[in-house]
């Protein structure tokens, strides 16, 4: 007689799971790929046209380029913080944490604002040969709001390191720089690994920056968008080809991180913590001024952001008089975008957060078939570009029976399937730390699986979740490349509509919009340092 499975809760939450995650990623993916290769040639007159891929090439070299000059910059300053004695830490680190405040876009206008045709340096220390815009001015940007990831993983990784293994190094004569290439850096690798991969797929799927600054310059998300919404008419076909493309080159990078990271065990056990080792004083001084130096410029178009929201305009230029006409014209103009950002950030997230912890769960406790093929998916929504997205989704579910686009509804699914990856694996990296015997003890007092995960398992598993959902509502916030895509004026959002207000030289109301858009990311960022401070949750 055969036996029937045995069909749980928890495989019904694995069977939503893996619903939610092919209707709305792996049917837009696959849409996408019918779409680009059903087009007529679209393929060879990408790669046969100067127009087109000429694209391809400035995306490519612009994150690469940026993704080393992140690791050049943030590995070395990681170091220095995590293993020297240098004065000015917590500023270096608080300002890594605020370069990351806000979307790159918003440090390219900042940086206009600056070092523009008409900015306060370019006309105050007469830099008439120097220019922030085109290719050089991007990569500049991109490097300076990336690097922050790459500092704030080495480092961490660094801090976790045992001494032990390098303190046997040191015994057996190396010396501290051959002691820091061939034991420390390898073992923070996979950490380094984590930020270059992260600063490459997210450098190639900004469509902010080169479009505000570009002045013409072509990267794939610029194309996919042109492409699409041209106003001489889309190119439905095109415009999938050039996400399929983007989507490949960011497996790849996937793949190549894998490929690096794998084969090598980084395992430790930690018992103390690293020495910190002393400087001279005059090279500890010189240290710290460069590196306050570079997170400090890093840090610069919060600052900028800040201070121009308070000035009064007159046109483009602001008059030099301070008021505050900029958050009047939010009042009047803008209460429909930020009430629509955080009703879509906000419902985005509530759903994060239950569908994280449940999703979390369900990979590290209940694995098999249906947990390894909601983990896959979950890395595929890790790595998709906004804009790939965006596009998926349009022709996915843009017509009857279910025609989602214009609707609140598509902003708020292309939120839950970029950035629910995070709430997953944080609450998936606390249940590592949390020992399954009490849960089973739980059991063996009688209670029910059920009463035990809402009394014992939530309440632990809680902080982690909300650390990765506050995460996940953090890059929500700021979320352009598929929201530009899927915007329409009725659900216009804060992102959009700072892009926009620069786009029309309204630099005022896009500085008080930032402002407003930095002010609820630092909150949330306070939010997080006290779950990490040991606030507990009931259920």
């Amino acid at each position: 007689m055969k036996l029937r499975p045995k069909w749980s809760g928890w495989t019904l939450v694995g069977l939503a799971a893996l619903a939610f995650l092919v209707l709305f990623l792996l049917w837009p993916s696959l849409r996408l790929t019918a779409s680009s290769l059903l087009a007529g040639g679209a393929y060879t007159r990408f790669f046969s046209r100067a127009y087109y891929y000429r694209a391809l090439l400035n995306s490519l070299w612009l994150s690469v380029a940026a993704t080393a000059g992140s690791v050049l910059l943030g590995v070395p300053l990681a170091v220095l913080v995590a293993r020297y004695a240098v004065p000015g830490k917590a500023f270096i680190r608080a300002c890594a944490l605020l370069s990351l405040l806000s979307p790159p876009f918003i440090g390219a206008y900042s940086w206009v604002l600056l070092l523009g045709r008409a900015g306060f340096l370019t006309k105050s220390l007469g830099l008439t040969g120097f220019s922030i815009y085109g290719s050089g001015g991007v990569l500049l940007i991109f490097i300076l709001h990336h690097f922050a990831y790459v500092f704030l993983l080495t480092e961490a990784a660094l801090r976790r390191i045992d001494p032990a293994l390098e303190e046997a190094a040191e015994s057996m004569g190396s010396s501290p720089l051959k002691r820091l290439m061939t034991v420390t850096l390898p073992l923070a690798f996979p950490s380094i690994a984590a930020g270059a991969l992260l600063v490459f797929t997210s450098t190639l799927a900004d469509f902010g920056t080169p479009m505000l600054i570009g002045e013409g310059m072509r990267t794939l998300p610029v194309l996919a968008y042109s492409e699409y919404l041209s106003e001489l008419g889309g190119n439905a076909g095109m415009a999938s080809a050039i996400s399929v493309i983007m989507l490949v080159i960011a497996f790849a990078a996937l793949g190549l991180q894998a490929w690096a990271v794998g084969g090598r065990s980084y395992a430790m056990q930690t018992v103390r913590r690293p020495v910190v080792r002393p400087l001279v004083a005059e090279v500890r001084w010189s240290l710290a001024a460069a590196a306050c130096l570079v997170a400090g410029v890093a840090a610069l178009p919060q600052l900028v952001v800040l201070v121009t929201s308070f000035l009064r305009t007159r046109g483009p230029l602001f008059t030099g008089e301070f008021g505050l006409d900029n958050y009047r014209i939010l009042a009047d103009r803008m209460a429909r975008p930020i009430a629509n950002t955080l009703l879509y950030a906000g419902t985005a997230t509530a759903i994060m957060l239950v569908g994280g912890l449940l999703v979390g769960y369900l990979l590290i406790r209940r694995p098999g078939t249906i947990s390894r093929m909601v983990d896959g998916l979950l890395i595929l929504a890790q790595v998709l570009p906004g804009t790939v997205l965006g596009v998926g989704l349009i022709m996915a579910w843009g017509r009857p029976p279910l025609a989602l686009t214009g609707t609140g509804a598509i902003l708020i699914i292309a939120y839950i399937v970029r950035r629910i990856a995070f709430t997953v694996r944080a609450a998936a990296a606390g249940l590592r730390q949390l020992s399954p015997s009490l849960e089973e003890a739980s059991l063996t007092l009688g209670a029910t699986p059920a009463r035990t995960f809402l009394r014992i398992t939530v309440p632990l598993l809680m902080p982690a979740a909300v650390s990765g959902a506050l995460v996940s509502w953090v890059s929500t916030l700021s979320e352009l490349s598929s929201t530009i895509m899927l915007v329409t004026g009725r659900t216009a959002t804060v992102s959009v509509q700072i892009y926009n207000q620069v786009l029309t030289d309204s630099f005022g109301t896009a500085a008080a919009l930032g402002t407003v858009l930095m002010g609820l990311t630092l909150l949330s960022l306070v939010f997080i340092s006290r779950m990490g401070d040991g606030a507990e949750f009931r259920w």
